[in-house]
């Protein structure tokens, strides 16, 4: 079997800021899965301090309303125009705010998620995944963009 080089999920942010801009959010990690072997599936949790995807955002206040959202790709681009599948489970995002009695919550990235920011104005999310390569999946860096949206309302 051989193996196919690094592959990374390039995390890219939208914020839609309110007056003031009082929202901040940014990319932290990319999602990486790492080398992968052909015809085996890989998976990355949302609770892998190195290979999840990460995002920070910052609210106006404790008591903040926000809405996330993701727009993620099925597939990721390859060298020559080679595609592999990559899927999320309902349970592949997680967030949690930074206060020390903050817990994580995982949730669907695949739906919109609503939170209300109870014990800090700011918090991190993490982005896991899986990728289907083929048995025959040529060798290379395959790359696709993950945007996630933070609105307050």
């Amino acid at each position: 079997m051989k193996r196919i080089p690094a592959l990374l999920v390039a995390l890219f942010l939208a914020g839609v800021l309110p007056l003031g801009g009082q929202l901040v959010v940014q990319g932290v990690r990319d999602l990486a899965f790492g080398p992968v072997l052909q015809g085996i599936a890989g998976d990355v949790l949302p609770t892998d301090p190195i290979r999840s995807g990460q995002f920070y955002f910052r609210t106006p206040s404790i008591g903040t309303r926000i809405r996330i959202r993701f727009n993620l790709p099925n597939r990721l681009n390859g060298p020559g125009g080679a595609r592999m599948n990559i899927s999320f489970a309902n349970d592949d995002a997680m967030a949690q705010g930074t206060a020390a009695s903050s817990s994580p919550v995982r949730f669907n990235p695949r739906a919109t998620s609503s939170f209300v920011m109870t014990t800090s104005r700011d918090a991190n999310v993490w982005l896991g995944g899986r990728v289907t390569p083929a048995a025959n999946q040529p060798v290379g860096t395959y790359t696709n963009t993950v945007v996630m949206t933070v609105t307050i309302f």
